[in-house]
């Protein structure tokens, strides 16, 4: 009797144990994971990139800073770098306007990446921090020098030896117009 008792309770324990578990708690959801499960997953391995191409790039900025109706001031500024890799110019200097000394900065920077796909394009990473001599600004009862600058951090890509207009900025305080351009030319 003793054996067909423990039959019968090793049969029923089971039972009760799936009767005791609410409906649908039994069925596993496949996107059940809890967030921290899923976030303490490991990312993918980002691609490498492909090496440099061992090649210059001569890299040309053309300023044109325009105040008013007057005539344009130009400013250019060109490097040579290797493919992939970054450089910059610094160039400051200081002028007295009115016995007041102002700070004229033109800096740049500039990192090419040949296209793999079709060698005659150029995705440049480009920087320019421009700081000019101040435009007047009038007032009332005297003529001021006005303090402008122009930053700007920009991707585009270029064809090989075409300049393209970067870009296009008007001075918030004065009728001054800075226009950038640039070109990027292999050299093989």
């Amino acid at each position: 009797m003793r054996e067909s008792m423990l039959k019968k309770l090793v049969v029923l324990i089971p039972i009760v144990m799936l009767l005791a578990v609410p409906a649908g708690a039994a069925q596993a959801k496949p996107d059940a994971k809890p967030a921290a499960a899923k976030a303490a997953q490991p990312k993918p391995a980002p691609v490498p990139e492909p090496p440099p191409q061992a090649v210059n790039i001569r890299i040309e900025v053309a300023i044109t800073d325009q105040v008013g109706p007057g005539e344009s001031a130009k400013k250019v500024v060109s490097m040579i770098v290797t493919d992939r890799q970054r450089n910059s110019i610094r160039s400051n200097g200081t002028i007295r306007v009115g016995g007041v000394p102002h700070t004229v900065t033109l800096n740049v920077d500039a990192r090419p990446v040949i296209m793999a796909k079709d060698n005659n394009r150029i995705s440049l990473e480009f920087g320019l921090e421009y700081l000019p001599k101040g435009a007047s600004v009038t007032g009332t009862d005297a003529v001021e020098p006005a303090t402008s600058s122009l930053n700007e951090r920009l991707v585009v890509l270029l064809e090989s030896g075409k300049p393209v207009m970067v870009s296009q900025a008007a001075d918030p305080i004065s009728d001054r117009k800075i226009t950038v351009e640039v070109t990027a030319t292999i050299l093989k």
